[in-house]
């Protein structure tokens, strides 16, 4: 007997060796088909796999990452938290971008000081993301929120399915179009395929009336046979005569579909012509490509310049707002990217442009109450977009609200958001004027208390109502300041007194701006003649060489993107030479100076040829950097 049960006990033994190693195989296979659909954006097949995976017990941090991912992008961000905390209680390593997206979903979930911490965590690994700028700039998003509530009464539309709806667009005065994914019409089967994203149909263009109330009827039509295809058909725009129309389609035209190096079908705009019958002429616009997509067509005030949104490469983040001019001869410009006031490494999409020539698009990058808010810009008077702010609460809300459009006569319009569930079209009216772009200057001379001793070159904080840091600066050396501020608002000016003593690490060079707080150092434009404004900065340069005799200092000029490559590096070369001259001018051995120009290629603001930029953002880069090199 005992012969037979150590027989049993090794065969038992082999058994469940035998079934642990059939299901160490079974994730791996069913793993690597679930990344090949999650990678051709089949997020619902996708899902199907790795919640089977999943349900047998397998763990990893690739499978928490995918699961909440595809509900990430399905915008089902309560799911999508309880995946990412899953894959925060792992204990391990996780890649920046999923505390940025944990984030998003706690949000989503109320957990709202837990969000601002993993927003913290995130921006202490990516101080170079344009998101962690925003955040570290504006840690009071929540109050100026709040500011922006409450401007808006908002209504459900009728025309609403159990299906996906959204993306309207006004044709002419009394129309809208949109598109939804609505499996039948009139008791007809629509189309048989099926968007492996969303697991629902493919979308169409539909169309309905405006009532004089500004609500919508409940008939609702198709909009073009002709513009109807088996693929996506979504948000267009209308010149204001109503005869040209450009719109997001699948890579599909003329019964030819493209597809990209992963067998994926990408978005493209086209346009089509009204021929007083019908919608023809159907072709796409010259800056598509079957490499990226394109999508979500708005066109300017004067319809001289079309907006859309794009990975295309230059993108900051997912997908980013772009503009091309329209040329009087029907052909394009080139494509810009709209900068980093407006695109962040996260997603910005479905832009819109008022009659005054306001900028309204969706972005989870800037900061907001969740998922997509919608934010608006007002046009500077270069004719740029660089600073954006979220429109609040009704239109906001802890899940994706985007595709806003705005009627200036109604003061009102429409937008979509998935708030219930599915994406849904609402209405919304201005109750009250509101001006979010209200700034006032906030300036003064800093001085000591009891003496009246002006501190000039001293570091500022700026602190709200709370008594928390929103801003930073520094006096000028007559101890002058200027700041830009929120209206309406109580701030408190706070200097800061910091001993200016310089502690070289040996391991991590030291830059004297730094140290010093020098801005940057004064040329003319294009000239690279030290200026007088600049001494007072170099001659602290000057006087740490001469208390440190055996430091070495290698000296960094820097410029912005304005002008050509090989301009620039001429440029900056000069002023590096001039500054070496003048510290070595004022009594430093020239074998302990040394340096160059660096141009426009360590750029500190994203601020590339193409990318449209703010002054202070081009005024970043001009930078001069005094490195100690060695002691």
């Amino acid at each position: 007997m005992e012969i037979i049960k150590i027989k049993y006990t090794k065969l038992l033994t082999l058994l469940l060796l035998s079934c642990n190693l059939a299901f160490a195989q079974i994730p791996k296979r069913e793993m690597k088909q679930a990344n090949i659909e999650f990678e051709n954006y089949a997020y619902s097949d996708a899902l199907e796999i790795y919640l089977e995976v999943a349900n047998t017990g397998f763990r990893s941090i690739e499978l928490f990452e995918k699961t909440g991912d595809c509900y990430y992008f399905r915008g089902e961000l309560d799911y999508a938290y309880q995946w990412y905390n899953k894959l925060f209680s792992l204990g391990k390593k996780v890649e920046p971008e999923y505390y940025y997206r944990y984030a998003q979903t706690l949000k989503f979930v109320g957990k709202i000081d837990q969000a601002d911490e993993m927003m913290q965590e995130f921006a202490n690994m990516s101080n170079d993301d344009i998101r962690t700028q925003m955040f570290l700039e504006n840690k009071d998003y929540r109050k100026e929120i709040d500011k922006n509530s409450d401007k808006y009464t908002i209504e459900k539309m009728n025309i609403n399915t159990n299906f996906s709806d959204y993306g309207t667009a006004f044709l002419g005065k009394d129309k809208i179009v949109f598109a939804s994914s609505r499996d039948t019409l009139d008791g007809k089967k629509k189309r048989k395929r099926v968007d492996r994203w969303t697991n629902e149909s493919f979308t169409g263009l539909y169309m309905t009336s405006i009532k004089e109330d500004d609500s919508l009827k409940d008939v609702v039509e198709k909009f073009s046979l002709n513009l109807d295809t088996q693929y996506h058909e979504s948000t267009p725009v209308f010149t204001k005569d109503g005869n040209t129309v450009y719109f997001t389609r699948n890579n599909y035209n003329k019964g030819k579909v493209q597809k990209d190096d992963h067998n994926g079908i990408l978005l493209k705009i086209y346009k089509a012509t009204f021929n007083g019958i019908e919608w023809t002429d159907v072709s796409e616009l010259p800056f598509n490509s079957n490499d990226y997509s394109c999508a979500h067509p708005a066109l300017s005030a004067d319809e001289s310049t079309l907006y859309f949104a794009s990975n295309m490469p230059g993108t900051f983040g997912m997908s980013d707002i772009y503009r091309v001019s329209i040329n009087g001869n029907g052909t394009f410009g080139m494509a810009e990217n709209l900068g980093p006031g407006i695109n962040t490494e996260g997603r910005e999409t479905f832009p819109f442009v008022s009659e005054f020539d306001e900028l309204y698009f969706a972005s989870e990058g800037h900061p907001g109450l969740g998922g997509l808010d919608i934010f608006v810009s007002k046009r500077e008077p270069d004719g740029n977009y660089v600073r954006a702010f979220n429109m609040g609460r009704p239109i906001n809300s802890e899940r994706d609200d985007f595709a806003l459009i705005f009627d200036a006569e109604s003061s009102g319009g429409f937008f979509t958001t998935n708030r219930g569930g599915n994406d849904d079209i609402y209405s919304y009216k201005e109750v009250e004027i509101i001006d979010p772009d209200c700034r006032e200057k906030l300036e003064g001379l800093l001085t000591k208390e009891f003496t009246g001793e002006v501190l000039a070159n001293t570091k500022i904080q700026v602190l709200n109502e709370d008594g928390e840091v929103v801003m930073e600066g520094a006096s000028d050396e007559n101890g002058n300041y200027s700041f830009e501020v929120m209206c309406k608002q109580i701030f408190t000016i706070q200097p800061v007194i910091e001993k200016k003593k310089v502690v070289i690490d040996p391991n991590n060079s030291t830059d004297l701006a730094k140290v010093f707080n020098i801005q940057y150092i004064y040329f003319d434009l294009g000239k690279y003649n030290v200026k007088p404004e600049a001494e007072k900065d170099l001659n602290k340069v000057v006087a740490y060489l001469q208390q440190n005799p055996s430091a070495h200092l290698d000296v960094r000029t820097h410029t912005d993107s304005r002008a050509s490559k090989k301009y620039n590096q001429v440029l900056s070369d000069k002023r590096a030479n001039s500054i070496i001259a003048y510290i070595v001018n004022h009594g430093i051995d020239p074998s302990r100076v040394s340096g160059r120009g660096y141009g426009e290629t360590q750029l500190l603001s994203k601020c590339p040829d193409g990318v449209i930029c703010s002054e202070e953002q081009h005024r970043l880069n001009r930078r001069c950097e005094f490195i100690i090199s060695g002691m």
